[in-house]
């Protein structure tokens, strides 16, 4: 009898950087949204709650649009957008007056990668 032990780890750190790494910084964010907005939209727009049926609809796209990026940032952007949504259905079958989800303020970025290492 096998079993896997799944183990996230989540790092929260203050940060001083310089102004060249705040520019990359703000840079990397605002790309990330603009992934994440964008695959919402799709979701929203086309009643997608399957990951691979939004993935479908949208990487080649992202990837063309973003080709100087790592493909995970596209991954993990369909994720968390996915998730924002089938919140929102979740939480909208219970409550009246629920206002869409859209991403104003996103300062998270999902990576997860611990894969790749």
């Amino acid at each position: 009898m096998s079993s896997s032990l799944l183990l996230n780890e989540t790092c929260r750190f203050k940060l001083k950087p310089r102004e060249e790494q705040k520019k990359i910084l703000g840079e990397l964010f605002s790309t990330y949204r603009s992934m994440v907005k964008e695959c919402l939209e799709n979701a929203i727009s086309m009643n997608i709650t399957s990951r691979k049926r939004l993935h479908e609809s949208v990487y080649r796209e992202l990837r063309m649009r973003y080709m100087d990026y790592p493909s995970h940032y596209i991954y993990t952007a369909i994720t968390m957008a996915l998730g924002i949504y089938k919140s929102y259905r979740r939480i909208s079958r219970r409550r009246s007056n629920i206002k869409p989800p859209s991403i104003e303020e996103l300062e998270t970025i999902l990576l997860n990668d611990t894969h790749l290492f």
